[in-house]
């Protein structure tokens, strides 16, 4: 069995107990979104669920919350421009409609 970086399960053909690679695909998708309370609680809850059972996905949302400690002690104190806080705004929302 191959990794990918990108999804912790590689061969949706072998069979799992656990979850499966579209699962992992789904909550990894939405994991900042988590990170920053802005998913409604049915979601969190979903997420916090699979996080439990799928150790590779609590693997990968550890580093996401470990980078954005970092970034935060680091750069906690900088406001972007408004400028720059509406575009990425506009970008997040372009892409949450194509998810």
């Amino acid at each position: 069995m191959s990794t990918d970086a990108s999804t912790p399960f590689v061969d949706a053909d072998e069979p799992t107990s656990g979850p499966t690679a579209a699962e992992c695909d789904h909550v990894l998708a939405r994991v900042h979104e988590f990170l920053d309370h802005e998913v409604d609680t049915a979601t969190g809850d979903e997420i916090r669920a699979h996080l439990t059972e799928c150790e590779p996905c609590l693997d990968r949302f550890d580093v996401e919350q470990a980078v954005k400690s970092l970034v935060k002690r680091c750069c906690g104190g900088d406001k972007a421009p408004d400028r720059l806080r509406v575009s990425i705004m506009s970008s997040i929302t372009v892409t949450r409609r194509s998810l």
